[in-house]
């Protein structure tokens, strides 16, 4: 009787497990069985999974049944190719954020653990994923703009819906026509031929990419632009038509802006990459450099392409010992105002007193190393930027008095000056520099 219980015991076993979906806990530390097709996380009380994308290859792009009419950044439909990988089943949402971010505030209308976080930039998604991998070993990322339309596009299993999962928006998507001009909690609506909820509509979803123009031809793996202005944004939301809810369109914003109906949905790579904490522990994560007399110390920043940036901008005391200048007072204050000729006589010195292959760092690479709070001065905010175009705009247009343009002049070292008509004329010679200027090792 004892080994009939027995027997019975691990037959029931082994038909719940062959029923039940194959899962991997956040405990796993960086090791994906290649069998797995759901990946279970668990960050706190907060669930979510990862869907397993097979490789395939696809026409990406303004396709025949994604257009009604012709839209040039959707063009030309192109080949692409890509490896497996895995892609959140749901956006990333609020429950989530605050569980991973820990009281990090988010300025949001909306307060339902169950919706998809939004009012967050791109490099607020960086850091996002940065403790996210801390806490799970696993090297999470924003997906790039072709697994995002592979993904939503039904990926293998593809049935060539114009949206994710259908013809119709309203089955699987929220945009205006449906939304109420609000967002809604994750997983309502029917998912797409790959289980995947809300890749049309709800809110827009940032990627990986730096916006370019497509070309002919076939692409492997491709990661977008090298460099630009602009971040993708893909998947339309709750404040667009249906029209422009199709899956091929493409957005694009300043990766510092942030808009109450743009969100995230983390991907996975595979083969397993290193995390950002093993990138860590492989390479110094302070350099002391010495140019000229002085040592510079540079703090690394972690991510897809790891860089050295200085923890203080350029100011006077390294400007006048690289430059060999007498000392003067102020050597804390930072140096702005300089024409493009003068930074790269600078630099140049830089490099001949190091010996290394130092540059001035991009505004993205700056504002990544103040989201990680890697540098002690952040630059110019985008917000005091725009305040200050709008002030010195309606000084010269009204001639009101300079104070206020004054404020915001004196932020990035341009000069005002009263003329006789009397009219306020703000000096941004071109030929000069205004911003503060970081060094950088890449």
């Amino acid at each position: 009787m004892k080994q009939k219980y027995t027997l019975f015991v691990v037959w029931l076993c082994a038909c719940f497990w062959g029923l039940c979906p194959q899962m991997v806990c956040a405990k796993s530390k960086n090791s994906i069985p290649d069998s797995l097709q759901v990946l279970h996380f668990q960050v706190g009380d907060v669930e979510f999974n990862m869907q397993r994308v097979e490789g395939g290859v696809f026409v990406m792009g303004g396709t025949r049944e994604q257009h009604r009419e012709r839209i040039a950044s959707d063009l030309p439909a192109h080949t692409v190719s890509l490896d497996a990988y895995y892609i959140a089943t749901t956006e990333v949402t609020q429950a989530l954020w605050q569980a991973v971010m820990k009281g990090w505030y988010v300025s949001d209308e909306w307060n339902t653990p169950s919706q998809p976080i939004t009012d967050v930039n791109w490099f607020d998604c960086q850091e996002f994923i940065r403790r996210l991998d801390s806490i799970t070993g696993m090297p999470f990322r924003l997906p790039t703009e072709a697994e995002w339309e592979f993904a939503a596009r039904g990926g293998n299993k593809s049935k060539g819906y114009r949206f994710a999962g259908s013809d119709r928006v309203e089955d699987v998507g929220w945009s205006l026509s449906n939304a109420g001009f609000r967002k809604h909690s994750v997983g309502e609506k029917k998912p797409n031929e790959l289980g995947l909820y809300d890749m049309t509509g709800n809110v827009s979803e940032w990627c990986s990419d730096w916006y370019g123009m497509y070309y002919l031809g076939t692409e492997k793996n491709p990661k977008g632009a090298q460099e630009g202005e602009l971040k993708i944004v893909r998947g339309g939301s709750f404040d667009n038509c249906k029209e422009n809810s199709h899956l091929s369109r493409r957005e694009y914003y300043a990766p510092l802006q942030s808009m109450n109906y743009c969100g995230l949905r983390l991907a996975l790579s595979l083969p397993n990459e290193p995390t950002l904490q093993q990138i860590e522990e492989e390479k110094d994560v302070v350099k002391k450099l010495k140019i000229k007399n002085l040592r510079v110390k540079f703090r690394l920043v972690p991510g897809d392409t790891a860089y050295y940036i200085s923890e203080a901008p350029v100011n006077y005391r390294i400007w006048q010992k690289v430059n060999e200048q007498s000392a003067e007072e102020g050597w804390s204050q930072v140096v702005v105002d300089k024409t493009d000729g003068e930074w790269n006589e600078f630099l140049e010195r830089c490099r001949k007193w190091s010996g290394e292959g130092i540059d001035f760092a991009t505004e993205d690479e700056v504002n990544q190393a103040v989201m990680m709070g890697l540098t002690s001065q952040p630059l110019l905010k985008a917000k005091k930027q725009k305040r200050w175009e709008k002030d010195t705009r309606s000084i010269q247009r009204h001639r009101r008095t300079a104070s206020k343009a004054q404020k915001w002049a004196d932020l990035v070292g341009v000069k005002i000056k009263t003329t006789e008509d009397p009219t306020l004329q703000l000096y941004t010679n071109q030929a000069k520099n205004p911003s503060p200027k970081w060094l950088v090792l890449r």
